[in-house]
């Protein structure tokens, strides 16, 4: 097998109070990578739908760097093209590239017959997010490769830990970021209140899914003192409009990733009231891109013909 086409899910990540540790995988919206093996020896990369100015230089782009660090450490020597079908903005919190180097990895496994095993796999793809958010977290690839919700136990070694949720539905307000990232202003100083809130939360998410609660699971995720102070300043609006969701009957409102866009889980019967809601206060925003009606899904990449 000399080419593969993989679909890999939008993610959510940072999912409430588990900055870095927490992620999940939404059913739509989602990214194709179609990836051929050459004999050039080297890595190219295509993108079509590319409205973002996503960077096609490998050690720039996601999924280029994280197939050039598989290729080093497995001392693979065949030239790769990469060609990346958009589906999702880039850049609003989304897991897009974490999807992109998710895909990639999965993919070569597969072509080159390596048999990682997904830890490996995620050690792999989330090289490839130093390209994006100069740091190797593993949320979002992790949620990538596996689907459902995931649990990052470890970072060294790399353990991730997938745990089944009920499909529930999701509004996505798809807002891209205003500045490449905003981790550096992010600060664990909280305090030892915060900080003890912020691990009973962490602990409620837990419990949460292992009885089916979205409920319960929404109540969770709705508060963070980490990165949603910071990320919720960037975005306009942000705090206001999270009151009105969770008023409206919303199971939790929480920032998406890395920002700006935002995430809210709700029943059946009030996800397009809330839809309706998040993009009449956000469409405003120069920055605003679409509202998506999803579900979360147990489902990660897979081969698509």
């Amino acid at each position: 097998m000399k080419s593969v086409k993989i679909q890999a899910p939008a993610t959510s990540a940072n999912v409430g109070p588990g900055y870095d540790i927490f992620a999940l995988a939404l059913k739509e919206p989602f990214d194709q990578v179609e990836l051929t093996l050459n004999d050039s020896g080297t890595i190219s990369i295509e993108i079509i739908n590319d409205i973002q100015n996503i960077p096609t230089n490998p050690q720039d782009n996601t999924a280029g760097l994280a197939a050039m660090e598989l290729f080093r450490l497995k001392k693979i020597n065949h030239g790769l093209k990469i060609r990346i079908l958009k589906f999702m903005c880039s850049g609003g919190g989304m897991g897009t590239t974490g999807a992109s180097a998710a895909a990639t990895i999965y993919g070569l496994n597969k072509l080159l017959n390596l048999q990682l095993a997904p830890n490996e796999m995620i050690d792999f793809a989330r090289k490839g997010e130093v390209a994006s958010g100069g740091s190797p977290h593993a949320d979002n690839v992790a949620a990538a490769i596996l689907g459902g919700f995931v649990l990052v136990k470890s970072y060294n070694p790399i353990d991730v830990l997938k745990l089944e949720l009920p499909e529930t539905p999701v509004v996505l307000a798809a807002i891209r970021k205003s500045q490449r990232t905003t981790r550096g202003f992010i600060t664990y100083e909280i305090g030892q209140e915060k900080l003890k809130e912020q691990m009973a939360r962490c602990s409620r998410v837990i419990h949460a899914i292992h009885i089916g609660d979205m409920e319960e699971f929404g109540s969770a995720i709705s508060v963070d003192y980490i990165h949603e102070p910071v990320r919720g300043a960037a975005i306009p609006g942000y705090w206001g409009t999270k009151k009105k969701v969770l008023a409206a009957g919303a199971y939790g409102c929480t920032i998406s990733g890395g920002g700006s866009s935002v995430i809210a889980f709700c029943s059946t019967e009030k996800q397009d009231e809330i839809a309706e809601l998040m993009e009449k206060d956000f469409s405003s925003n120069p920055n605003y891109s679409k509202t998506y009606k999803t579900f979360t899904s147990n489902k990660g990449v897979q081969i698509i013909d």
